[in-house]
């Protein structure tokens, strides 16, 4: 299976989608969102309500089935979330959120943020150039190459281990995605060795 890395900034050409460089309030932070945990474990309460914001530095309105943002929260439509989490083979979690204007008005509630739960080992050292830290994770790359032998069995979604918050998507979940005209999608191709 071919797989691509998501952009979360979504399609920067187009001014009229909603972009937000904030980060949710309420029940989970940024940090939650993109770590891989089981948020059911982290929140056994439940989570409370959680509101993304639009800013007025980005006046696009437009609802895209993805919002794009600069802290690689996976923030989509719950139609192109239904999608996903359907045809997705492993654990994936949907936390509903509203998205409010930059005035504090509700602009739309039907959001969900995805949680692929976990991460999958996939990046071939030995080709990559990047820096890590004492655990191993990656603080800053130059260059990922992925191992097409650590891709076998992958879901259609998952993050990369050692590096949470990148996402591969497979291309038949893209092809499945598009079909179905959702918007905001941007991928680009990865190098595998």
């Amino acid at each position: 299976m071919k797989y691509f890395l998501f952009k979360c900034l979504g399609d920067k050409s187009n001014d009229d989608y909603c972009f937000t460089t904030d980060t949710p309030e309420g029940g989970v932070d940024s940090y939650d969102l993109i770590a891989g945990f089981r948020l059911s474990d982290e929140y056994p309460d439940g989570i409370e309500d959680v509101v993304l914001r639009l800013e007025d530095k980005f006046p696009g309105l437009e609802l895209a089935s993805f919002i794009g943002n600069a802290n690689r929260l996976l923030a989509f439509s719950v139609s192109a979330a239904q999608i996903i989490t359907s045809i997705n083979q492993a654990e994936t979690e949907t936390i509903p959120f509203t998205l409010l204007n930059s005035k504090g008005k509700v602009h739309s509630k039907d959001y969900v943020f995805i949680n692929p739960v976990g991460s999958w080992d996939c990046i071939n050292w030995k080709e990559s150039v990047c820096e890590r830290n004492a655990k191993g994770d990656i603080k800053s790359y130059e260059k990922l190459v992925f191992s097409r032998e650590k891709l076998v069995g992958a879901p259609h979604l998952f993050r990369v281990k050692h590096k949470t918050s990148l996402y591969l998507f497979s291309e038949a979940l893209i092809k499945v995605l598009l079909d179905a005209g959702h918007t905001n999608l941007v991928f680009s191709e990865i190098e595998i060795s």
